[in-house]
């Protein structure tokens, strides 16, 4: 009687410390209240990259004179002024050497500026073509912002990005967050810099100093990937064998047990 109450003890011991084993595996963020996110800094500003597509809008307080500078998708020479303004802007797309081709001024290199640059840039560029009294108005905005997710998540996607601004959290929360196969101290972050050059950065989503990080919001292209625990890798390579495996793991805890008691 007193080896089974003792055999019965170490099984629940090894539960309780499979999960407690589990929940340090799991759980985010443990270390929040040692660490200051107050002092984090603001999402740092987005510099164009080759290929991205850009759609750019110039107003002023004479629409006539804007106009040339907005390239629409349809012909609107036979259309009123109020329908030209309503139609789609095209969309620029940044060449391998960082060039785009606006109207009238011809090629302008953005690659490696932001938005506010490149908007400033322009406006200097365009700002002859207007009377001294007008002040033309840029805004660019990029037309193709999207991050991609992969690996032991509930739902690997391409994240399309409307406002320019998308965390790590963000992204894998619309995923569906990680599986609990999902290595959670070292998310995988792979991204291209302007000039073209691959780089990556590991994500520790166990520990919160993540919020203090500089890679803590994305960019465009950027792709996460959550890499899988290594019992996640076993059971694929042994998957002709999902069915035999659990029998035959309990038939062998069962026939262990047994010989235990008879001895």
């Amino acid at each position: 009687m007193k080896k089974i109450t003792f055999l019965l003890l170490m099984a629940a011991m090894a539960v309780v410390f499979s999960s407690c084993t589990m929940t340090k595996q799991v759980a985010y963020f443990q270390n929040m209240e040692q660490v200051d996110i107050e002092s984090t800094s603001m999402m740092p500003e987005i510099h164009i990259k080759p290929n991205d597509e850009l759609t750019i809008l110039v107003s002023s307080i004479t629409p006539e004179a804007a106009e040339p500078f907005n390239m629409r998708l349809f012909s609107n020479q036979n259309s009123t002024s109020t329908n030209t303004m309503t139609n789609p802007l095209y969309t620029y797309v940044v060449d391998k050497e960082g060039y785009i081709n606006f109207p009238v001024i011809g090629k302008v290199k953005v690659v490696g500026l932001s938005r506010t640059d490149t908007e400033e840039l322009i406006r200097s560029k365009i700002q002859p073509y207007f009377t001294s009294e007008e002040k033309p108005v840029v805004k660019v905005r990029y037309a193709s912002f999207k991050v991609t997710v992969i690996g032991e998540v509930t739902g690997s996607r391409v994240i399309t990005v409307t406002n320019e601004r998308l965390s790590v959290i963000e992204a894998l929360a619309q995923a569906g967050d990680l599986s609990i196969y999902g290595k959670r101290p070292n998310v995988l972050l792979v991204r291209e810099g302007p000039d073209g050059k691959k780089m990556s950065v590991r994500y520790n989503l166990n520990d919160a100093n993540l919020f203090n990080s500089p890679y803590y919001y994305l960019e465009q292209n950027d792709i996460i990937y959550v890499e899988p625990h290594k019992t996640r890798a076993r059971s694929a390579d042994m998957s002709s064998y999902t069915f035999w495996t659990p029998l035959a793991s309990i038939a062998m805890s069962v026939a262990t047990l047994v010989i235990s008691l008879t001895k």
